[in-house]
């Protein structure tokens, strides 16, 4: 088209139509030029989107609007001395400086990830910077998966084949429980049922990392009840980003959807969270075989170059070791991230939760153990040498969820009010999973208050704890707008309390536990002394017969004195 338009105008303007003569025209090749540049400019002038806008600016009325540091017809200048990126470079600055700072004194209080989004709090919605950028934004996801891919690698499967019942009854009931109970009170202020549903759903997961360093600091981690815990709050995680692929699936659909396909809906991303897991299960089997083949070539070929050497340049055994584990270490890596990519990417994309790839791409490499230490996972100890990196961006993943928080409604009463009412549900809902545990005769049980009160405290504010899982979920439903502004504060507030407060009460119940628990050894070990001076065999105590046979001292058993084959009996 524009040829022909050319053609026209050069044969109207050299006097081929019109009869004109020649030497009052301009020049032939200056003509062209002109005309030209004049039709370039008014093609180039027609913007229809954003592309055509050089991604710099908004195309408004077929005209380009470029955003602040760009200028030009398509966008495409940037603007001569702009402080723009200036501006940016100092408050990205400042911004991680608040998010140290505050991480510092919430770590005092056992709720350090609050540091990050109460600093994104106090500088987005709080002070109005225009921090929150895609690219801060995409920062945060990229922490937000490495967090979860951490969380996968901690994946016990020895540990979980012996547990697996009672703690998948009791994760399972801790992610149901707490939806149910935080769509029911929405339900009663006037919500509807999707709403309430997304409301609850930011209830369910639980605060694996801060119930681990509670168990470690204890010296619980290792004992039968550390291990129920530990796997519970991973399934628990785990069941909760099957719920929030359901979510996702669920905001994206529309209102006319027949009842077969909200039905499809709701089940799709259930099947593609189960393939997804399930892909990571093989990968857990396949990886080690993987690596020890990898192994076995990395060291043959070092081993050959280290033969190809001679004199001072040979290297020695301990040398050729070192240098044959940092290669391994590298390989090892590099293979994590490339497989939590792909994970991450494919579980998208497949209509699953990006976070759940992320987490069974930890899972595969968990088995890794060390030659030293098989009860350490070799993955996890490099992944841990990076603890710094990835500190600062799952710092910053916590401050994009600040600063998407409403300012206004946040402190309003009815929101506030609200929010404190939506701390029952968030407590009870966790609370009550502390009848998981033994029975007075020693036995698992998996309902009813019949164990030891120790014990199910323990259990109990364990699972109470909230974390990182929580705010996204509320985050996610919130920006889809399936959450409006006041549930979404409820939520906030909600989780803000299960972060900070938990952790005071579980390192009170631990700490009770283990004053109990050593008196009970103290006193089991006097008893036995005793004997052994007067070579007498102590009677036991009146009491249940189960107890006698596996506690000659009488006492009631507590959780971490059952062995762990009897958990078999489940």
């Amino acid at each position: 088209g524009h040829l022909r338009v050319w053609s026209r105008c050069e044969d109207c303007l050299q006097g081929t139509m019109l009869g004109i003569p020649r030497a009052a025209v301009l020049n032939r090749m200056s003509f062209r030029v002109a005309l030209f540049a004049v039709t370039l400019s008014v093609a180039v002038a027609m913007c229809t989107d954003r592309e055509s806008c050089s991604d710099n600016g908004d195309c408004v009325n077929q005209n380009c609007n470029c955003d602040s540091r760009f200028e030009g017809p398509t966008c495409n200048d940037r603007k001569k001395n702009d402080l723009t990126d200036m501006k940016t470079l100092l408050q990205s600055g400042i911004l991680l400086l608040l998010i140290y700072i505050l991480s510092v004194i919430f770590r005092h209080l056992r709720a350090e990830l609050l540091g990050g989004i109460v600093a994104g709090f106090l500088l987005g919605p709080v002070a109005g910077w225009t921090a929150h950028t895609e690219g801060v934004y995409t920062i945060g996801r990229i922490g937000l998966s490495l967090l979860v891919m951490e969380g996968g690698l901690g994946i016990d499967v020895e540990r979980f084949k012996k547990t697996w019942k009672l703690t998948t009854n009791l994760a399972l009931t801790g992610t149901i429980l707490p939806c149910l109970l935080g769509w029911g009170l929405l339900s009663i202020f006037g919500y509807g049922t999707l709403e309430g549903f997304a409301a609850g759903t930011a209830l369910s997961s639980t605060s694996i990392g801060m119930s681990l360093m509670m168990l470690i600091q204890f010296d619980y981690l290792k004992t039968p009840l550390g291990g129920i815990i530990a796997v519970a709050a991973m399934i628990d995680d785990v069941a909760s980003l099957v719920i929030l692929a359901v979510l996702g699936e669920l905001q994206a659909a529309d209102a006319g959807t027949d009842t077969n396909d909200w039905v499809w809906l709701v089940f799709k991303p259930i099947l593609i969270s189960l393939a997804v897991i399930a892909a990571g299960a093989i990968l857990t089997a396949v990886v080690p075989g993987t690596y020890k083949a990898i192994e076995k070539k990395v060291r043959d070929h070092a081993e050959k170059q280290a033969d190809g050497q001679s004199g001072e340049d040979a290297p020695n055994k301990d040398e050729l070791e070192a240098t044959i584990e940092a290669r391994l270490d590298y390989l090892i890596t590099v293979g994590l991230l490339m497989v939590t990519f792909i994970m991450v990417i494919g579980a998208g994309y497949a209509g699953s939760s990006y976070l759940l790839g992320a987490f069974a791409s930890g899972m595969a490499f968990s088995q890794l153990r060390k030659d030293d230490d098989p009860e350490e996972s070799r993955a996890g100890a490099l992944w841990a040498e990076h603890s710094s990196l990835s500190w600062w961006l799952v710092a910053v993943s916590f401050a994009t969820l600040g600063f998407s928080i409403p300012a206004a409604d946040l402190f309003e009463a009815e929101g506030f009010g609200l929010g404190m009412l939506y701390v029952i549900p968030a407590i009870l809902g966790k609370l009550c999973l502390g009848c998981f545990v033994p029975g007075k005769d020693g036995r698992l049980c998996t309902g009813g208050f019949y164990g030891n009160l120790d014990d199910a405290l323990v259990v109990g504010w364990a699972m109470v704890a909230r974390g990182e899982l929580g705010f996204v979920m509320s985050q996610e439903s919130f920006e889809a707008d399936v959450l409006s502004s006041r549930p979404y504060v409820a939520c906030v507030w909600a989780l803000f309390v299960c972060t900070l407060v938990p952790p005071f009460i579980f390192g009170w119940a631990l700490a009770r536990k283990k004053r109990k628990d050593d008196a009970a050894k103290l006193a089991g070990s006097d008893g036995t002394k005793m004997n052994q001076v007067t070579n007498v065999t102590a009677e036991p105590t009146k009491g249940n017969a189960a107890d006698h046979s596996s506690n000659p001292n009488g006492h009631r058993m507590s959780f971490d004195e059952i062995p762990l084959k009897r958990t078999s009996r489940i």
